[in-house]
């Protein structure tokens, strides 16, 4: 008989037991429901939050959406001339699916080359490619899996690579036919595309044949349409291409320098886009926007095409610049442009009161076979020492800094004979027999150097005597003439609507270039562009006001209902003289004096003749041109009250040419008068 006290020790155990039993079970229970709850909630989602992201994504195997190009916006000159225009023609295109395998690009590529015939001698396969292409036909892996000893299973992505590395380290032992080449060079051209994106597989000299065979058997080349490729006209000639510059093509593709950039952007590969001047300056006005299309492809492989978007063809460029006026200064320049060592002529003419550029022209001249060639871009990218047409700046920097004034500007010409440094002249008073006070209007009326080297040391507190050294002379006196320089554009960029422009280069300011401060003042050191010089002329002319100089004047775009917009290039002040009318005056009477003084001193009178009457400074700088002592050219100029202003550089002339300056701006002043304005409208 069993104790009470075991027995009751028994139940006690079985009932504790079976009480831990529920409480599993609800933990079991409760972690069901959980998961019931979270796939109840995904079920709700993907039936009816994420529905149409989902049918979308299914749709997308069966559809995709083609972006169509538009036209490049037209550019036209100041007279509303067409200067560029675009010249369609049919091409046949690629829209990479989404998801495509290089089997199925493969069958696509032999369908095209079926019926398309690419020029195989312009264009150049890979060995990535070649390889890539050779592999996907079954009989040729198998020939390469053999020769290449690969084990891996066919199919396998080690059994792809195995068999590209081998083709492409062994691609003398595998070769293709003239058709395979064909079909591979179109492979290849679709492979090297991005997924959605659109490349040309072929875009000059399509036949109509191989455009119908495209157009029946579309349902059989995804992606694969007839679509139209633009290239650049230019209805007036090529040469004005070295001012509007250049556009990419299909085949050279987007510029190295700028393709990630542009890829980002939405750009394809082979994109037309904008490499150079105003074509780079204005891509994106220029490029428009490219047009959407859906294409969808039915269960019985036939396509329907909808169209989302038709595209925006890009916006117009309406110019500052007079085309015919534009090839007439081209012209003289090549007339007139001298012979020996000379390297270039360079002419800018703009309007000094908005900062329109009637012409930009330059002609570069390889000094040792006399070869010309056309190079508008050389105006805002090339720089030069120009000499004595900086004076009126050196001056106006005195007037400014308080060591000259209108009432007392005289000043002794004067051979300057400093410490450590050679004797410095004008060039009519080399041995100081021709020593004159003068004012600073007569200095720049007989282009006298030692004038402005005087103003340059007051400017840096000393005054000049015979045998003075120049150890006291502060370094910041460069600064102190830079500084004033620029009020007038010179050594700072202009801000012309032109990519690539540069400043010039300045010289060392160091304690041992000190003596280099006296070349400084009148032109003999820094150097500066042709365009710096016409923003400077344009600002003496206007009265003191630094205007951008600009191409663009307008620009026209339609919006989406397309309605035409024109946006006017506003003018641009960038900087003010801030000299006084009496400071302004005198600088004017001199320039006015260069040309139409009776003195035997007057560096301009070859274009007193020049009607209506121009003001004017010279500058001749010594220079030296493949170890031969030669002269730059220049001068600045402008018609008083009036819309044109000019500057014009002829680096590497010698003695006999010294005046070539002259010669050109006459023959501009014919041309302007003829093409761009009546003379009889000059100042009204």
């Amino acid at each position: 008989m069993r104790s009470p006290k075991r027995h009751g020790s028994r139940r006690k155990t079985k009932k504790g037991s079976m009480s831990r039993i529920p409480v599993r079970l609800n933990v079991l229970m409760g972690i069901v429901i959980l998961m019931l709850v979270a796939l109840g909630w995904r079920l709700v989602n993907l039936q009816i939050t994420d529905s149409a992201k989902y049918k979308t994504e299914v749709t997308s195997a069966e559809s995709s959406i083609e972006k169509t190009n538009v036209q490049r916006g037209l550019i036209y000159d100041s007279t509303g001339k067409v200067l560029v225009t675009n010249k369609g023609s049919q091409a046949i295109t690629y829209t990479k699916p989404r998801t495509i395998t290089n089997k199925q690009m493969y069958k696509v590529a032999n369908q095209v080359g079926k019926y398309v015939t690419i020029d195989t001698s312009s264009e150049q396969l890979s060995g990535a490619n070649f390889a890539m292409y050779y592999i996907q036909s079954t009989k040729r892996a198998q020939k390469v899996a053999k020769a290449s000893g690969t084990a891996a299973a066919p199919g396998t992505d080690a059994y792809v690579n195995a068999l590209t590395k081998y083709v492409e380290k062994h691609q003398d032992q595998f070769t293709l036919t003239d058709a395979q080449l064909n079909k591979a060079l179109i492979f290849q051209k679709m492979a090297n595309a991005y997924s959605l994106s659109t490349v040309y597989l072929k875009e000059s000299d399509v036949k109509q044949s191989e455009i119908a065979n495209i157009g029946e058997r579309q349902s059989k080349m995804p992606g694969v349409r007839v679509g139209i490729y633009y290239t650049r006209d230019y209805p007036g000639g090529n040469d004005i291409k070295s001012l509007i510059g250049a556009t990419s093509t299909s085949k050279s593709g987007l510029p190295s320098d700028s393709v990630n950039e542009l890829l980002t952007k939405g750009y394809s590969r082979d994109d037309i886009v904008g490499t150079s001047y105003l074509e780079k300056q204005y891509e994106d006005t220029l490029k428009g926007s490219k047009g959407r299309v859906k294409v969808t492809t039915g269960k019985d492989d036939k396509t329907t095409e909808e169209t989302l978007y038709a595209g925006q063809a890009g916006g117009n460029l309406n110019l500052t610049i007079n085309n015919k006026f534009q090839n007439d200064v081209e012209q003289i320049l090549k007339d007139n442009i001298p012979s020996g060592y000379t390297t270039g002529a360079y002419a800018v003419v703009l309007n000094p009161k908005t900062g329109g550029v009637y012409a930009s022209s330059g002609i570069n001249r390889d000094s040792s076979t006399g070869s010309l060639t056309s190079d508008a871009l050389s105006t805002v990218n090339q720089a030069n020492v120009v000499g004595s047409v900086v004076k009126p700046a050196t001056i106006t920097t005195g007037f400014m800094n308080n060591v000259i004034t209108p009432q007392n500007s005289t000043l002794t010409d004067q051979p300057i004979k400093v410490a450590g440094t050679a004797a410095k002249t004008s060039w009519w008073n080399q041995n100081g027999s021709g020593n004159m006070p003068l004012t600073a209007d007569k200095a720049l009326m007989m282009s006298s150097n030692t004038y402005v080297m005087q103003v340059m040391l007051k400017l840096g507190g000393l005054n000049y005597y015979e045998g003075m050294s120049l150890a006291s002379l502060p370094t910041s006196v460069f600064q102190t003439m830079r500084d004033g320089f620029s009020r007038f554009g010179l050594g700072v960029k202009t801000g012309i609507d032109l990519p690539g422009e540069i400043t010039g280069i300045r010289g060392s300011t160091s304690r041992s270039d000190i003596g280099k401060a006296l070349d400084e003042s009148f032109g003999q050191y820094d150097t500066y562009t042709t365009m710096q010089l016409a923003q400077y002329a344009a600002t003496i002319a206007n009265g003191g006001y630094r205007i951008r100089p600009h191409i663009v004047q307008a620009i026209t775009t339609r919006d989406r209902n397309n309605n035409k917009i024109t946006t006017t290039i506003p003018t641009e002040v960038m900087g003010t003289v801030n000299w006084t009318a009496a400071q302004r005056q005198m600088i004017w009477d001199g320039m006015n004096e260069v040309v139409h003084s009776s003195s035997s001193y007057a560096t301009g009178t070859g274009l007193k003749d020049i009607k209506p009457a121009v003001s004017a400074k010279t500058g001749t700088a010594e220079t030296f041109t493949d170890g031969h002592s030669t002269l730059t050219s220049s001068l600045i100029s402008f018609v008083p009250n009036s819309d044109v202003a000019m500057a014009i550089v002829v680096p590497g002339v010698d003695q006999a040419n010294e005046n070539v300056n002259q010669k050109i701006a006459k023959a501009i002043y014919a041309a302007y008068w003829k093409d761009v304005q009546d003379s009889g409208s000059a100042t009204k």
